[in-house]
This record gives C-alpha cells, sequence and structure tokens, in this order.
C-alpha cells in the first residue's frame, strides 16, 4: 500500500503557481496544483477526460464558456476537447487535483496556433551539435518536452532538424501566455534541463520570442 500525504506535496513555486506529479501511469495521471490568491491558469484546451477534486480553498473553474465558484468536497467532469481555465479569486491559496486518463486514441492537444491570436512563440535557434550527439540530444528534447509539458500555460514543443548538411536544430514552443512561458523558464526544471544539455552542443542556444498576430493554413 502506498499512501500520498497531500499537504506535504503541495507546491506553489516562486511565481505563486506549482504541480507537483502525484501518479504517472500509462491511463492515470494525478497532478496536484497549487494557486496563490490572485494567480490562475489560462484558457486551455482539455486533451483527455479529465476530474478535478478541491482539496482547500476555493475558486472560480472556467469551462466551454461556462462559469462557477467550486471549492472543497465537489468534482468538476471535465470533457476531452473542453476549453478551461482556473483563477483563485480568494484571499487564501486553491489546492486542487487534476485526474487524467489518457486514451490510445484520444485526440491530439490542439494547437491554438491555429485559430487563437496573442500566442506566445519561442523560436529556439539551438547552438551547433557536437559530433556523435544526434541522438542523445534527440532523447534530451524528448524527456524535457514532457517535463515543460507539465507547467500550466504549455501548448506545445516542436523540434526542427537539419537539412543539407546543417548541424543546427531548431524547436518551436507555444504558451498561453508570456506569464505562463515565464513561469516556466525560470523554474528549476527549466534550469536543470538546459545543463544538461550544455555538454551536447558548442556554445550557446539563442531564444527569439514573438507575439501570434494571424495564421493562414493551405486547404487539404
Amino acid at each position: 500500500m502506498e499512501i500520498i500525504n497531500l499537504h506535504s506535496r503541495e507546491v506553489f513555486g516562486d511565481e505563486g503557481r506549482g504541480v507537483a506529479a502525484l501518479v504517472e501511469e500509462p491511463n492515470l495521471k494525478i497532478e496536484q496544483i497549487g494557486l496563490e490568491p490572485g494567480k490562475a491558469i489560462p484558457l486551455h484546451r482539455v486533451d483527455a477526460p479529465m476530474t478535478i477534486q478541491v482539496v482547500r480553498g476555493e475558486g472560480i473553474f472556467f469551462v466551454d464558456g461556462e462559469s462557477a465558484r467550486i471549492g472543497s468536497g465537489k468534482l468538476i467532469l471535465i470533457p476531452i476537447g473542453a476549453g478551461m481555465g482556473i483563477l483563485n479569486d480568494s484571499q487564501a491559496p486553491l489546492v486542487f487535483l487534476v485526474i487524467q486518463t489518457p486514451q490510445a486514441n484520444a485526440m491530439p492537444r490542439e494547437s491554438f496556433l491555429d485559430s487563437q491570436a496573442g500566442i506566445f512563440v519561442n523560436l529556439i535557434d539551438f547552438a551547433p551539435l557536437k559530433p556523435g550527439k544526434e541522438e542523445a540530444f534527440q532523447e534530451w528534447f524528448r524527456h524535457s518536452s514532457e517535463v515543460f509539458a507539465k507547467h500550466p500555460g504549455f501548448i506545445s514543443r516542436t523540434l526542427l532538424g537539419p537539412i543539407e548538411g546543417s548541424s543546427r536544430y531548431a524547436a518551436i514552443v507555444e504558451h498561453e501566455s508570456k506569464e505562463t512561458f515565464m513561469d516556466m523558464h525560470l523554474s528549476d526544471d527549466r534550469e536543470q534541463l538546459f545543463h544538461e544539455v550544455e555538454p551536447l552542443i558548442f556554445g550557446e542556444s539563442k531564444p527569439h520570442f514573438y507575439r501570434l498576430l494571424t495564421s493562414h493554413r493551405g486547404k487539404k
């Protein structure tokens, strides 16, 4: 038997938001999220059936244009594909569990770049890779993306590979806002992961920041 002490796993972070992974199984993921007063999780698309249970405190939960104030002792059932956001407008911390049941045939997470202006985009121009480090670098990118995906506001992280004999890689990172991106960028996760990639590359990688204005795609 394994017993998880929820109180001891509360995380808020320097920016008043935090996520603690409690269960990581192929068909079950449970996270505990903490929001200090005034903090929020911006609107995003749910990519798996989700149940939220408030552990302590209360806040406003937005799901597909509807909103409700939810406190401890209540569950919220959120279907796959729904748009949701959370605001702690109270004077006390809000702590809640997010229970997801990923499905093998679930639709992929939609990129908001398809339809929404204002998304914060980071283009990373990685420094050249050292010889023989391509496989290790791609494994690092896969692992680091899984870690960053747990941060609130994350939308996607895409690796672009070199062509025509180049050794340069690039990445496109989508976040729901500059604020959520900076929360991730200043996190211990980011510092540790980018320290791990240093032995694989020559020099420093260069970030370029943009805000999405419009997007147009050709017909299939």
